[in-house]
């Protein structure tokens, strides 16, 4: 009899100990992993990334989090450099905490961890990874950004009829979007008889463009196609304008943000791009308010694209969590893939058919003094 007490007591004890486990558990927080250049000279968009990403978090959790359950941003360190990309995502996949990605900036950085991510089962998120492969890795990557075969029109479309366009000079940056860009634009440009003059790579860690620049005058274009970072391209332009004030330039979206125009110290003014986000768009007002009160700047489009893969992420959690289902890292892939469409500060959000969303809005805008302004 007092053996049969006994293993009563001690099946009650370890009914008891494993209700507090699951207790624990529910409350312990949804970690979404971030990585991007937190440091170097992409440190400011790797710092929209986390600005957004920590904004959304905080509201999420104001309004009770999912399911009672609180979001964890953990966010990693990539400097822009690929190789850490790869380390951050192993980091990733060997702690069972983490359940979804977001990241990188580049599209290498975001290729170099893909594969380490997708044998995780991890779904990930690039808010900006353009490369037309990036998608193709694995059925785990996803983006909230167009592809560069989709802003091959917009950007002909600017150099053509926005500016005129006619010889055409092409600087790129020598990495894997930067390349494909270079590649996609200059077809499609020789395609409606417009003439590229000059194709030439803008080496990483450069300094010293004169070289580059004497290439450039030589060429006689009417015009430059800047794809590149924005540090880079502020010094870039200052000593493009040292040779030649008046040459037409314009550039990629990844010129969109204030560092580019604060670097260039008065080169940028005139720099046209194209950009899928508008602060003031009606979807968008709420959102930039916000930001623009928490941060003291206002969003570009790396914060709206970050917010935007937030949110399918999170709206994914938020889905299973209703339905009464385990919140895994697979299922999270699964119901991004499946989702119906949501709206996000950068448009409607909808997957189709694989990790790029449905056609987005293009817009034009210029540097105009210390600001971007709309551009007709």
């Amino acid at each position: 009899m007092k053996g049969s007490k006994f293993l009563i007591g001690a099946a009650v004890a370890a009914a008891l100990g494993a209700q507090s486990l699951s207790v624990a558990k529910a409350a312990d927080p949804i970690v979404i992993g971030l990585f991007g250049p937190m440091s170097g000279e992409r440190s400011a968009l790797g710092s929209r990334f986390k600005e957004a990403a920590g904004m959304f978090a905080d509201e999420l959790n104001a309004a009770g989090g999912i399911a009672g359950r609180k979001i964890e941003v953990r966010v990693e360190d990539t400097r822009g450099n690929p190789r850490e990309a790869a380390t951050i995502a192993q980091k990733f996949a060997d702690d069972p905490a983490v359940l979804a990605v977001l990241g990188g900036q580049t599209s290498t950085e975001s290729m170099a961890a893909a594969p380490i991510l997708a044998e995780a089962k991890i779904a990930q998120v690039a808010p900006t990874a353009s490369h037309p492969d990036y998608v193709k890795i694995s059925p785990y990557q996803f983006r909230t950004t167009p592809t560069q075969s989709s802003m091959v029109q917009p950007h002909v479309d600017m150099l053509l009829k926005k500016l005129g366009m006619k010889q055409i000079a092409i600087v790129y940056f020598k990495d894997d979007w930067g390349m494909v860009t270079n590649t996609l634009v200059s077809k499609r440009l020789k395609d409606l008889g417009a003439e590229v003059v000059l194709s030439e790579a803008m080496i990483p860690e450069t300094r010293d463009f004169r070289p580059l620049i004497t290439k450039i005058k030589a060429a006689a274009p009417d015009g430059v196609f800047l794809v590149s970072h924005y540090a880079e391209s502020a010094l870039f332009m200052q000593q493009l304008r040292q040779a030649d004030p008046a040459l037409k330039v314009a550039g990629t979206d990844t010129l969109n943000d204030p560092k580019f125009i604060e670097l260039a110290n008065g080169a940028a003014e005139g720099v046209v791009m194209p950009t899928q986000f508008l602060a003031d768009a009606p979807e968008a007002i709420k959102f930039s308010k916000a930001y623009e009160a928490k941060f003291g700047k206002e969003p570009n489009y790396y914060s709206a694209f970050t917010w935007d893969a937030m949110l399918i992420v999170t709206d994914a959690m938020k889905v299973l969590a209703t339905a009464g289902k385990p919140i895994t890292r697979q299922a999270i892939r699964d119901q991004i893939a499946d989702a119906a469409p949501i709206q996000g500060v950068s448009g409607a959000l909808k997957y189709v058919g694989n990790g790029d969303l449905g056609e987005r809005s293009i817009n034009y805008i210029v540097v105009k003094g210390k600001a971007y302004q709309p551009f007709n």
